[in-house]
């Protein structure tokens, strides 16, 4: 009796590994030690082992404070009892140290008399899948993440711009700032300038574009500024502390500073001696002025003729002219995948997948083929 308990003990025990052992795992990451902030990439292969089944995956990193992912990349072998997926993530860890990866997995199991059944109502008796759900416990993969320079503001290769439009102007008359961060790397919006008691500044939200692909990430972030003063004021330099991981060398982007020599205005000029509105006797024909002008500019814009509105769809064809002349006039591979990045449009993405394995990965392709097969024209 006790030889038959420890058969069947030992049957289920092979049936469990078994049941276990029904999926492969390939992890292949780029870097176990990496620089904070700094990209990598992560391979991940499942496949099915097990193929008297049929299986579906369902396959994620978990989302974490420790790092920000995206997946760029996925291909699938779609075919009963052969299961075959491959993942691609680009990664980012957000501290220095031991940093998890983890992972959230389900895989579905179920046979060819429940798939036959479920694809065999019409559109109007839909069949459900008949499936049974396992999470899957997955180990996390282990980062040793090194210490970036104290007081770093960017990690990643970046360039920086800037310009005012005027250093001379009248109190009150608004000078404009713009700059501009570009190149590959960790890059969120931040703000730059700062409340000042001797200027006013008005300002907008930064503009964040980024393009995620198997190489890291492309970005620029553009600042807007108007600022009006009454009086002379300056603008301090501003340094953007550096680390770039490939080099391992820490460096620095200037904004430079600016004096602004502001036109004084008598205040005293600006005031009206005048009581304005005058005092009126009888009737105040102040509102029926103002009612039938506003009635007069209502009928004549209703009677306008519409072709003046035209004008809108012209700027609208100038803008995608003026992409198809920057796309003409790239000569190199590298050069046309610069004006897509820029322009971080997903029409271009099977583009811009084509220009990086030239440019990255020396593969051998034409230009103007390329560019046949984009669909830039609206």
């Amino acid at each position: 009796m006790l030889i038959i308990r420890v058969f069947l003990l030992s049957i289920f025990v092979m049936l469990k590994l078994l049941s276990a052992n029904d999926v492969a795992y390939g992890f292949h990451i780029s870097n176990a030690k990496p620089y904070e902030k700094e990209a990598i990439f992560l391979e991940v292969n499942l496949t099915q082992t097990e193929q008297s089944k049929v299986m579906l995956f369902k396959f994620s990193l978990k989302a974490s404070t420790d790092y920000d992912f995206h997946q760029v990349g996925f291909k699938e072998h779609e075919k009963y009892h052969d299961l075959r997926h491959e993942y691609f993530y680009l990664i980012y860890p957000k501290k220095s140290g031991q940093v998890l990866l983890e992972f959230e997995m389900t895989k579905s199991i179920t046979d060819d008399d429940k798939v036959a059944y479920s694809i065999s109502g019409d559109r109007d008796n839909v069949k459900g899948l008949e499936k049974k759900d396992i999470e899957v416990a997955l180990k996390p993969l282990v980062l040793e993440v090194k210490a970036i320079p104290k007081d770093t503001d960017l990690v990643g290769d970046f360039s920086l711009s800037s310009k005012i439009d005027k250093v001379k102007t009248k109190a009150f008359d608004p000078v404009n700032v713009k700059v501009e961060l570009k190149g590959k790397g960790f890059l969120t919006a931040f703000e730059l300038l700062k409340e000042n008691k001797s200027y006013k500044l008005f300002t907008q939200n930064p503009k964040l574009k980024t393009l995620h692909t198997k190489v890291g990430s492309s970005s620029s972030l553009q600042w807007d500024y108007a600022i009006s003063a009454k009086e002379n004021f300056s603008l301090e330099k501003q340094i953007l502390r550096a680390f770039n991981p490939k080099t391992q060398k820490a460096y620095e982007l200037l904004v430079p500073g600016y004096k602004v020599e502001v036109e004084k205005v008598d205040e005293a000029s600006l005031l009206d001696k005048e009581d304005y509105p005058s005092k009126s006797k009888g009737i105040d024909w102040t509102f029926w002025s103002w009612f039938f002008s506003y009635f007069v500019v209502f009928v004549a814009g209703f009677l306008m003729p519409r072709d003046l509105f035209k004008s809108k769809k012209i700027t609208q064809k100038s803008a995608e002219d003026m992409l198809r002349n920057k796309i003409s006039e790239a000569q190199t591979h590298k050069a046309l995948l610069h004006v897509l990045l820029l322009e971080n449009d997903k029409r271009f993405s099977k583009a811009i997948e084509a220009l990086e394995g030239v440019v990255y990965n020396g593969e051998q392709k034409s230009l103007s083929q390329i560019k046949r097969n984009m669909e830039y024209i609206s």
